[in-house]
C-alpha cells in the first residue's frame, strides 16, 4: 500500500485524489482503498487523465475522488440531514474503483477509476471538450459550465460515454442524457 503523499502521477499524489471532497473535509473518515487494484486504478487516472488536463488548463479543483463504502456511507447520511439526495451510485460512477461490499462482490463493476474536478476560472465546458477530443476516458458527466465534470479512466476499456446531466425540476438530482463523442461534439463545440 503506498504512502497517502507518494506520488501517484506527475502532478498528483494519492492523498490528493483520496482526501478531497465535501463529505471527507467534514468528517476526516478513513477513506484508504483496500484493495490493490484501487491505488493502481487512481495511479492510472492521474497519469492518462488528470496530469494532461493539469499540463493544458493549470491546476485543478478534485471536488469528489476515490470514495469507500465507510465514506459513501457518510456522504448519504450527510445528505439526508441537509434534506438532499446524496447524488452518489457507488454501483455505476466508479469512485469506488475495485473495493467490495460486505459480500466481497466489487462494488462497481466497471473498473478503473474516478474523479469529479473542475479548473478554476476555466469553463468546465471548455474543459470537457478539450478532453473528449484529447484523452482516452471511459466516462464524462458534464452538469453545466460552471460544475465539476465526473471523468473515469478504465485501463481494460475506455467507452468513451458521455452523460449530459440535467437538473430535475425538483432539484433533487439529476437526469442523464447519452451522447456519442461525435454528438456531444456536435451539439456543444465551442
Amino acid at each position: 500500500m503506498p504512502w497517502l503523499d507518494q506520488p501517484c502521477s506527475k502532478h498528483f499524489t494519492y492523498r490528493q485524489l483520496i482526501e478531497c471532497g465535501e463529505t471527507w473535509q467534514s468528517s476526516s473518515i478513513d477513506n484508504l482503498p483496500l484493495a490493490d487494484e484501487s491505488w493502481h486504478a487512481l495511479a492510472d487516472l492521474a497519469t492518462h487523465i488528470l496530469d494532461s488536463i493539469y499540463e493544458q488548463f493549470g491546476a485543478l479543483e478534485i471536488t469528489y475522488g476515490f470514495c469507500s463504502p465507510t465514506l459513501a456511507t457518510a456522504r448519504k447520511k450527510l445528505a439526508k440531514e441537509q434534506g438532499v439526495l446524496p447524488s452518489i451510485y457507488p454501483t455505476l460512477d466508479q469512485h469506488s474503483c475495485f473495493e467490495t461490499n460486505r459480500k466481497g462482490d466489487i462494488i462497481c463493476s466497471r473498473g478503473g477509476a474516478a474523479c469529479d474536478f473542475r479548473v478554476p476560472c476555466t469553463s468546465s465546458l471548455e474543459v470537457a471538450i478539450w478532453v473528449v477530443k484529447q484523452l482516452p476516458f471511459d466516462r464524462l458527466y458534464f452538469y453545466g459550465h460552471n460544475k465539476p465534470i465526473h471523468v473515469s479512466y478504465n485501463r481494460g476499456s475506455q467507452n468513451t460515454a458521455i452523460s449530459i446531466m440535467t437538473p430535475k425540476t425538483n432539484g433533487q438530482g439529476y437526469i442523464p442524457r447519452n451522447l456519442s463523442p461525435e454528438r456531444f461534439l456536435e451539439q456543444f463545440q465551442l
